[in-house]
């Protein structure tokens, strides 16, 4: 205090770097504009396949670039908003959660996932057409969306330590808790697939059918080695450490355990959602309701034990008997009709 004046309120360490936050938004909203915008103006020329006229090749390569620059731009400013958010939030206690919004986060992955994809181009396209796939490419359109999951949890959350003191594994009973999560995995697949066959029955009697999404003709096309090691060994690992490890604990730091609770399972529903057509997004409602579901018995294991072992398990559990179930109807040793 000087000369009897109280002294100035200190400012607030989350408004650093407001100009940075600011054009990284700018980069952000700029970039995917960019490219919806490309999208709708070129849709049929970028969609139109072999029928390609050579006429309109350079008009095909410029909004390719276009795109190209569209993602590079969003990625800039995805980035420079989540380091920022990084940056000015150490200034918070350790109780608090540290890293970059969810949402950045999800993006980031989002397009770290398109990217990697690329590589498995001729196998997305022989899925779509029916032609032959290779092990390595359909093992990594599988595994794409995990892998880009971690990466971003890795470099933006646990290596800065964005959720420090946050346990993911009991100091004891580890075990057991697995064994929890395999237990679970039996009640929780029967229920979410009762829900799903009266959701499509539902939406059957109102005229909606739901068409089979493009999870539905990997399992029916890929080779199962591949369909195992995807769901039942890369997804939970991958899914469980960011969708309850990262996201349940970072809202549960910062909004309280409904939030965390029902924000990550809906977060994880949605973006487990197979829509491929007009038709397919009603009927994805079948998938979104369940797995909400799941996310939520996911994210109560969780916080019960105290351990992403059990909820891996019980996710672990609950995808191998999926795979299990629809490796049999595709041999023909079940007939039953399985919900898309």
């Amino acid at each position: 205090m000087t000369d009897g004046q109280p002294p100035a309120p200190a400012a607030d360490p989350l408004s650093r770097y407001r100009t940075l936050q600011v054009i990284s938004i700018l980069l952000i909203v700029g970039g995917l504009l960019t490219i919806i915008a490309v999208l709708i103006l070129e849709a049929d020329l970028l969609f139109s396949g072999p029928d390609l006229d050579p006429g309109q090749l350079g008009r095909a390569v410029v909004a390719l670039l276009a795109i190209v620059a569209g993602g590079v731009t969003t990625v800039v400013g995805l980035v420079m908003n989540a380091v920022r958010a990084i940056v000015v939030r150490t200034a918070l206690p350790p109780t608090r959660y540290r890293g970059a919004s969810i949402f950045v986060l999800l993006l980031i992955a989002a397009i770290l996932a398109s990217i990697g994809s690329i590589a498995a181009g001729p196998d997305l396209l022989a899925l779509q057409s029916g032609g032959q796939l290779t092990l390595r490419g359909s093992l990594l359109l599988l595994t794409i969306n995990q892998i880009s999951l971690l990466a971003v949890a890795g470099f933006f959350v646990i290596a800065p330590r964005a959720l420090a003191g946050v346990r993911l594994l009991p100091d004891r009973g580890g075990a057991r808790s697995m064994l929890l999560g395999f237990a679970l995995a039996v009640p929780c697949w029967l229920g979410a697939t009762a829900l799903g066959i009266v959701l499509q029955l539902l939406l059957e009697l109102v005229g909606h059918r739901p068409e089979p999404g493009l999870v539905d003709i990997v399992v029916m096309r890929i080779d199962p080695t591949v369909l195992i090691l995807a769901f039942v060994l890369v997804a939970p690992v991958a899914e469980e450490l960011f969708f309850r490890g990262v996201v349940y604990n970072a809202w549960l730091r910062e909004y309280g355990p409904r939030t965390a609770l029902f924000g990550s399972a809906a977060l994880f529903a949605v973006i487990h959602a197979n829509p491929q057509s007009g038709e397919a997004l009603i009927g994805s409602v079948v998938s979104i309701v369940p797995i909400f579901g799941l996310g939520i018995v996911l994210a109560l294991v969780y916080r019960r034990t105290g351990s992403l072992a059990a909820s891996m398990a019980l996710h672990a559990g609950f995808n191998a008997i999926s795979v299990t179930v629809a490796l049999l109807v595709r041999a023909g040793v079940l007939d039953i009709p399985l919900p898309t």
